[in-house]
Parts: C-alpha cells; sequence; structure tokens
C-alpha cells in the first residue's frame, strides 16, 4: 500500500443491528481513524483505517462499526497502551520514558497506569484464568510481581494477571488479535458480550456484570 492511501474497504450489504435499540440500521458513510498500534517487533506505527459508519432506524443514532482488531475509544491500542505501563510498573521507567517509546505523552503514560490499577481484582482474574483452564499453573510466578498499595506496584499485579488470563483464553482456542494480556481480555469482552471498558468513559472498570466469569467458546 502506498503510504498516505486509505484503502476503502469492503462492507457487508446491510450493518449490523444498533445496540441501542437493537433495531435495524443502514450504511452512513466512513469515518477516517489513525490509531496508534504495536507493530510486533517492541515500536509502535500511526496506521490509517477506513471504518464503516451506521445509522439505526429507530433512534436514528449513528455509530461506528470498529472491526475486531481494534478497541473502540482508543487512539493508542490496548498493546501499546499494555507496553507503556509495564515499562512503568516493572521496568522502573519513569512516565515520561515510558511514554516516548511508544510515542505518547508523559500524562497518557500515567492515567494508563492509573487506569490499570483499578480495572480489577488481581484474584478475580486469576480464578477465572483457573476456570478456563483447570491444569494451567495460573499464579505461578505471581508472588515475585511487586507488592504493595503503591500505585505501580498495583497496576503491575494487574497486568500480571491479565497476562495469565489472556494466556488461559488463547489456550482454550479462542482467536484473538491482540498480543498483551491486557489486549485479549478487553478484546474478549468485547467480541463476545459487546462490551467497552473506557479510560474516561463509563465503565471504566471489568465489573460482574460484564460476565467475566463465563467460558467462551472457541471462535
Amino acid at each position: 500500500m502506498e503510504q498516505g492511501v486509505v484503502v476503502v474497504p469492503v462492507r457487508p450489504d446491510r450493518p449490523p443491528a444498533s445496540r441501542c435499540c437493537a433495531a435495524p440500521s443502514w450504511w452512513n458513510g466512513w469515518r477516517q481513524v489513525s490509531p496508534v498500534v504495536a507493530n510486533g517487533g517492541g515500536g509502535t506505527e500511526r496506521v490509517e483505517r477506513l471504518l464503516a459508519r451506521a445509522k439505526c432506524s429507530s433512534c436514528r443514532r449513528c455509530f461506528t462499526c470498529y472491526p475486531d482488531e481494534l478497541y473502540p475509544q482508543r487512539q493508542f491500542q490496548l498493546d501499546v497502551v499494555a507496553q507503556a505501563v509495564a515499562a512503568v510498573s516493572f521496568g522502573d521507567a519513569s512516565a515520561p520514558a515510558a511514554a516516548r517509546s511508544v510515542g505518547a505523552s508523559a500524562t497518557s503514560a500515567r492515567r494508563w497506569t492509573a487506569w490499570v490499577a483499578e480495572l480489577a481484582e488481581p484474584h478475580v482474574l486469576l480464578r477465572v484464568a483457573t476456570h478456563l483452564d483447570p491444569d494451567a499453573p495460573v499464579g505461578a510466578g505471581f508472588s515475585t510481581t511487586p507488592s504493595g498499595s503503591a500505585l505501580h506496584a498495583r497496576a503491575g499485579r494487574v497486568l500480571a494477571a491479565l497476562e495469565q488470563l489472556g494466556a488461559a483464553l488463547v489456550r482454550r482456542g479462542v482467536a484473538l488479535f491482540a498480543r498483551s494480556g491486557l489486549g485479549r481480555v478487553l478484546g474478549w469482552q468485547r467480541i463476545t458480550h459487546g462490551d467497552v471498558v473506557g479510560l474516561v468513559r463509563e465503565p471504566k472498570t471489568l465489573s460482574p456484570g460484564m460476565a467475566l466469569t463465563g467460558a467462551p467458546a472457541g471462535r
């Protein structure tokens, strides 16, 4: 693909039903986005994508149809967020240094770390991982993750638990695009249940209402 050229994707004849009213919808143009994604080599890159827009036939609300590999409401995708938070929590990097490594601001790195720290209880994530894969050594090495009440330690423990749950999902045969536990778990929740966890908008945490204890089928 030539640099700067955005390919118009193929879309089906009709969009999915709207989540707001579960009513039929129709296509309503396109939205161009520029998410920052992990490139697999430890770096990041900004990509240009066209996403289809649709309108609900009942309430007339417009919505964007995101592909499985992109997480809504995120310029910096979840694998990038996980990379920065891991640098702060496990690598003892400063927020500015972690931010520079992914092309973000220090403010963003601090917000991501605080958000991950409050995303879920680590023991709940590990319990779900055990439920999905009872034979796996879930929790092995977990005591070596940061401990205590400091924000970075808390974020590190949540991130480590997400990695174990994400690995359990993969072992169960769930097809996920993300490489990080953060991206895999939140991606699974969105694809399976339609839940989107926000950084600013509610919900900002994984709640019991998000069916975390449900065992997914392979996709």
